[in-house]
């Protein structure tokens, strides 16, 4: 079936739909909630904000050597989030199953990123790359004891289909006002005042480890779990037949694979802005580069919540799976205007397309959160367990694996695909920064495509969903 009849498919077929007041989550927890994105957001977007800029500009590190480290470090996070997960589920006391590791978690967090910018002076490459590593693993190690809990807590505010979205939106549109903080580290930590970037990473990245800090605790004090009692009835499970459990769902595995394929491209295309910027539309001129992303990161947030907007009033009336194809259908037409856009010395006709494909991404994390959220109910149903710890462990396993793989492509796709010399600037060989363009456009191309088909017959439907909940509570005798 071609793309036009499968966008007409989407849009037939509406219901109104309400949310019930007992499934009404206070303000105040979705507001706490959505503000620990914000230390979530700072702590990963922070880092390759930072990563490609410091170690390979300005430090000479080599593109696959940052990259190498960078996929190391989040392999290992990936490695660490099960274990994690499980712990959390396992977890029985009136403190709950997620807010104390949230707590401590947001603290170490916080603490371990202003580190990885305090290079010594005078390292040799391989000394360098051992510093990166080292600080890499040791963040990392902290930020997955932050990560799985928070993911897990937002699964479990509330039992409605149609809450979780708006809790889910809540939390982007948070992230998206926040948002035009990473955007502009680099071009905080250059400014004059610090005399040379190397200084200015060190204090931006202490003042990035205070916000991770202090929005990172609200949640975890403020937000209130649902499940607690419901899970105490329950006996402590194993990791391994956890995971296997929760992986054989076959719902779930959808939700792995389109988070994966989604972040490949997504990952290596960010990583890829800085140069892009820079030396695509700008010639070489690294300030005005960054210029450029801080203008392009501010102007986005305001499509970004016209975006969260949209989902939420159609959500009300549309499946979820429904929506989130017809977001990546806007996303495979905003290429194709990414394509026609895209020139270099015209910085103002490429950001024509950059709102719109903001909106449509938007409304894909809005909506395949909302949709992980549903699959611990599903869970349940199969295997009469709360197991919000290790669905977020095995999704967001799958996600940092799919960035770590982009990662380490990330390196030598620039090295040796595309042929980028940082010694050349903007005077680079006929060709490279044309094949660094094509690569920024067809990899997310290509993935979008591969989602939108596989989404197709996502079983889990609004009707579907209100059967398992009512079969759940009878079960149970609780919400």
């Amino acid at each position: 079936m071609s793309l036009v009849h499968e966008a007409q498919d989407i849009c037939s077929a509406p219901v109104s739909r309400t949310v019930a007041r007992r499934d009404r989550v206070p303000s105040i927890q979705k507001a706490a909630y959505g503000v620990g994105i914000v230390s979530d957001h700072c702590s990963i977007f922070g880092i390759t904000a930072f990563a490609m800029p410091i170690f390979n500009v300005m430090l000479g590190l080599s593109p696959t050597m940052v990259g190498f480290a960078l996929g190391i470090a989040r392999l290992w996070d990936a490695f660490l989030d099960p274990f994690v997960g499980i712990l959390s589920d396992n977890r029985r006391n009136l403190n709950g199953r997620r807010k104390p590791f949230l707590f401590l978690g947001s603290i170490l967090t916080g603490c371990a990123f202003p580190f990885i910018w305090f290079v010594p002076e005078g390292l040799s490459q391989a000394s360098t790359f051992a510093f990166l590593l080292v600080s890499l693993l040791f963040f990392y190690t902290c930020y997955s004891v932050f990560s799985v809990p928070y993911q897990s807590l937002g699964m479990e505010l509330t039992a409605s289909y149609l809450e979780r979205t708006n809790v889910y939106s809540w939390m982007s549109s948070i992230q998206q006002v926040s948002g035009f903080i990473v955007p502009w580290l680099l071009t905080l930590a250059m400014l004059p005042a610090f005399g040379n970037a190397m200084v200015g990473a060190k204090w931006v990245g202490a003042g990035v480890g205070v916000i991770i800090i202090i929005t990172g605790i609200l949640p975890a004090v403020l937000c209130k779990e649902r499940y607690q009692t419901v899970a105490k009835k329950q006996q402590s499970d194993s990791i391994i037949a956890s995971f296997k459990s929760i992986t054989k769902n076959r719902p779930i595995r959808l939700v792995i694979f389109t988070i994966g394929i989604f972040l490949v491209p997504g990952t290596i295309v960010h990583s890829f802005d800085f140069y892009l910027n820079t030396y695509y539309l700008y010639e070489g001129d690294i300030k005005g580069g960054s210029w450029f992303s801080g203008v392009d990161g501010t102007l986005k947030v305001a499509f970004a919540l016209l975006g969260i907007f949209v989902i939420r009033r159609l959500s009300k009336t549309y499946d979820k799976h429904l929506l989130i194809r017809a977001c990546i259908l806007i996303l495979i037409l905003g290429r194709v205007g990414i394509y026609f856009t895209y020139i270099p010395g015209n910085p103002l006709l490429a950001l024509t397309f950059k709102p719109l494909l903001s909106m449509a991404e938007t409304g894909f994390w809005v909506l395949i959160l909302s949709m992980r959220a549903d699959l611990a109910d599903w869970d349940e149903y199969e295997s009469g367990r709360r197991r919000e710890g290790m669905i977020a462990a095995a999704t967001n396993t799958a996600a940092k694996i799919a960035m770590t793989i982009a990662i380490l492509l990330t390196g030598p796709i620039l090295q040796y695909f595309v042929g980028f010399d940082r010694e050349l600037g903007g005077e680079q060989p006929a060709g490279t920064l044309d094949k660094l363009f094509w690569a920024t456009l067809i990899l997310p191309f290509c993935a979008h495509v591969i989602i939108f088909y596989l989404l197709k017959n996502y079983p889990l439907t609004y009707d579907k969903y209100l059967q398992i909940r009512a079969n759940l509570e009878r079960r149970r005798e609780a919400v």
